[in-house]
């Protein structure tokens, strides 16, 4: 088994969409995170994530996640293929399956449990 977890802040507001095929919502999550280290100009690097969560996982993160919040996802990969573009290099996705908000809350009167994981499928 694969586990993977990045930990970012969030480059924009979460969009809730519908998977066509089964009606069930699912969101795309780009993070952010710098490396440790610097480059040869003493420039920051950064890394960008992309991570997919569904369900209602994907609802509770477009419900009380925001742009520039900090998030720890846990998932695992997905390689995605282009067959229309054959030179095009394949890219990675991390399908989350535990989201945990690293931020203080922006409105102290919306509960939100810290730690969300997605309902194992049966």
């Amino acid at each position: 088994m694969l586990k993977i977890t990045v930990t970012g802040n969030l480059t924009n507001d979460i969009e809730l969409r519908t998977n066509e095929t089964t009606g069930k919502p699912y969101a795309i999550l780009r993070l952010a995170s710098d490396r440790r280290y610097r480059d040869r100009d003493g420039n920051r690097l950064t890394d960008f994530v992309s991570v997919k969560v569904r369900g209602a996982l994907a609802e509770c993160c477009a419900r009380y996640a925001w742009k520039g919040c900090k998030l720890a996802v846990a998932g695992d990969f997905e390689t995605i293929v282009f067959p229309d573009e054959p030179d095009r290099q394949p890219g990675f996705l991390i399908k989350g399956f535990e989201v945990e908000f690293l931020s203080p809350r922006r409105d102290e009167a919306e509960a939100a449990a810290p730690a969300l994981t997605e309902p194992e499928a049966n």
